[in-house]
Order: C-alpha cells, then sequence, then structure tokens
C-alpha cells in the first residue's frame, strides 16, 4: 500500500444515512469504516451503497454480521427488543446483494501506511464482533499487545477515545450515526501526517428522525430509537443504555 496523508475513520453508522451523507470531510486520501452499517436506523440500503463506493477499508460489526448471517448480534439486554426488531427490517429492505456484502467484510484487518502499522477490528482483537471495551478498561493493555500494532482501531462502544498503551495508540472514532456522547453530534476520527484526532459535527437530525418514523416498527421502538439517537441513551422507563452493548 502506498503512502496516505489523511484517512477519514467512520464507524457505528448505523443505518443513519442522514449523518453519513453530510460527513464534512471530502479530501481524504482513504475512508476507512470500522463495522456496524446497519440496524438501528431507516436507511440501511443507501448505508451499504455509500460505504461500497466510498470506503477503502470495511471491517465487519455485530450488526453486520447479524443481517448478512441471521445471527444475534448478542446486544445486551436493554437494547435486545431494538436490535431485533430493525434486524429485521433491515434484512426485508436490503438486496441480497447487501446482504452478502455484510457476510462476506473481513472481521479484522492489518496494514501499514507511511511505515505505521495499523490494525483494525470493530470490538477487539480477542473478541472481534462482540467483546465490550470501554476506554478505561485494563483489558485493553492485553488487545494492545495481541494486535502488534501501532494503532489499534476500534469502533462498537459508540464512544470516542484515544488512549495510549504501551507503544500502541487505541483509537475509537466514536458513532457516526447512533453517538453515546449525550450529544446528537456525528462522531469519527481523522489520521493526518501522523497525528490522530477525534472529531464531530452537526447533521440534519430531523430527517433522520423523519425516516424511523416512517420504519414499520411499533410506535414505542420508535421513540425509544429518537431518544436514543437524541441522547445517547434509551428512554428513562427502560433499563439505562449506560455501559451496555449495542
Amino acid at each position: 500500500m502506498g503512502v496516505f496523508v489523511k484517512i477519514a475513520i467512520i464507524s457505528d453508522i448505523h443505518a443513519n444515512l442522514a449523518a453519513l451523507a453530510a460527513l464534512p470531510e471530502r479530501d481524504f486520501d482513504q475512508l476507512w469504516c470500522i463495522g456496524d452499517l446497519v440496524d438501528y436506523g431507516p436507511r440501511p440500503h443507501e448505508v451499504v451503497e455509500w460505504v461500497k463506493q466510498k470506503a477503502a477499508i470495511t471491517v465487519r460489526g455485530n450488526h453486520d454480521h447479524a443481517a448478512g448471517l441471521s445471527a444475534d448480534p448478542r446486544c445486551s439486554p436493554p437494547y435486545k427488543r431494538l436490535a431485533a426488531e430493525t434486524l429485521r427490517y433491515t434484512q426485508a429492505v436490503c438486496t441480497n446483494e447487501d446482504l452478502r456484502f455484510l457476510e462476506s467484510l473481513p472481521i479484522e484487518c492489518e496494514l501499514s501506511v507511511d511505515g505505521v502499522r495499523f490494525y483494525l477490528v470493530h470490538a477487539m482483537p480477542t473478541d472481534p464482533l462482540f467483546g465490550y471495551c470501554p476506554e478505561e478498561s485494563d483489558r485493553w493493555e492485553q488487545e494492545a499487545r495481541v494486535s502488534g500494532a501501532d494503532i489499534l482501531v476500534v469502533g462498537h462502544t459508540h464512544t470516542p477515545f484515544i488512549r495510549h498503551v504501551g507503544i500502541t495508540t487505541v483509537v475509537n472514532p466514536g458513532s457516526l450515526g447512533q453517538p453515546k456522547t449525550g450529544r446528537p453530534l456525528a462522531c469519527y476520527a481523522v489520521w493526518e501526517d501522523g497525528h490522530l484526532s477525534l472529531k464531530e459535527y452537526e447533521y440534519p437530525i430531523e430527517e433522520t428522525i423523519r425516516q424511523i418514523r416512517e420504519m414499520p416498527i411499533a410506535r414505542e421502538d420508535q421513540d425509544a430509537l429518537i431518544v436514543v439517537l437524541k441522547t445517547g441513551f434509551l428512554p428513562a422507563a427502560m433499563p439505562s443504555s449506560a455501559g451496555t452493548r449495542a
């Protein structure tokens, strides 16, 4: 692989096309997607098409795995109902080609860019699809060693962070389509000239909300998805989503 100056890194789009289309980065040399293109959001087919056209590298997330293989995404209890309902919707509106694409995505990717070793995985090297490891976890020391990388790129938790563990930098770009930051801002990361940065931006969230209202799922599930979209957490009437696997 040749030298690239600027790489945009996105993850956990969750069928939020309005957020994806509003991505402010236009001058990147490559785009990397760290999984979970589908489920929860209203436009899975369009998001798959966008990523197929734009992303140089995409790894498989647990929701991509579930949609492509009709498998359990293994979400924590507060999210199980929403995951099951939106998985059925995802499989209904995606084409067979979309589902084959999701099924065929690699679970991990190792590469070097300008002499820097990257390891890309949706969750963590020892549990690529389902492992839940927040920023402060001591497990990152083991995960960094397993990766053997200079930069370990992960997603899954929907919370952005950059953490230095020994010789490895762990970066999570956060969620582009369903952030858990307490702010309704799409999150992503950029690697440019050897420097990592975390970024966020506003997008037309009302467009996504309107599209959620058009989804053929129960009104209470629509309500819950909209609250998560706005706040990063499930409604107060449901169990807290803090520290849970989506």
